[in-house]
């Protein structure tokens, strides 16, 4: 797709929205990421709702939720420690696993330690741990998925992100 006809898209979904015409520009870009998916060769369902946007192909369905609107996944399991007190700021489901970021107000230091004892506390295995600073990553496997955990303590808060995955083929 040309520059221009990105640019008219952007500009006229933007004028929706801006005009209140909320759920149009969500149709909109529905069809123009399906669109733009079938160039490529992939045929997907899109759905822009409820403030998240579900892609549906024949591998499965991914879902995307940020900001106010970000929760953690139904689907998530339930045996991997979601910081306590931590808000979801963004989070996105596919079919082999999970991604999550999450805030907190306590320090990294807090958050680390409290994550490797929930997480070896429900069976995990840890695999590898580095800390630099106030950053930190630690990584478990239990059966055939693998978490990691990204601490990074920012100015006035610590970003958590957790990345969930299965092993391909099993």
């Amino acid at each position: 797709m040309g520059r221009l006809n990105v640019l008219v898209i952007g500009v006229m979904m933007a004028s929706l929205l801006v005009s209140g015409c909320k759920k149009a520009a969500e149709k909109a870009a529905e069809k123009a990421i399906e669109s733009g998916m079938a160039k490529d060769g992939n045929k997907a369902k899109v759905d822009i709702s409820g403030g998240k946007v579900s892609i549906e192909t024949k591998d499965g369905t991914a879902v995307y939720s940020g900001g106010k609107d970000a929760k953690l996944p139904d689907n998530f399991p339930k045996d991997v420690y979601v910081y306590d007190g931590g808000n979801v700021v963004a989070s996105i489901s596919v079919p082999d696993g999970f991604n999550l970021s999450i805030e907190t107000k306590d320090g990294a230091d807090k958050v680390f330690t409290t994550v490797k004892e929930k997480m070896t506390g429900s069976g995990w295995k840890q695999e590898m741990e580095m800390k630099q600073d106030k950053n930190a990553m630690v990584t478990y496997k239990k059966g055939e998925r693998t978490v990691s955990f990204n601490i990074a303590s920012q100015p006035n808060a610590t970003q958590i992100s957790i990345f969930v995955s299965a092993e391909k083929g099993k």
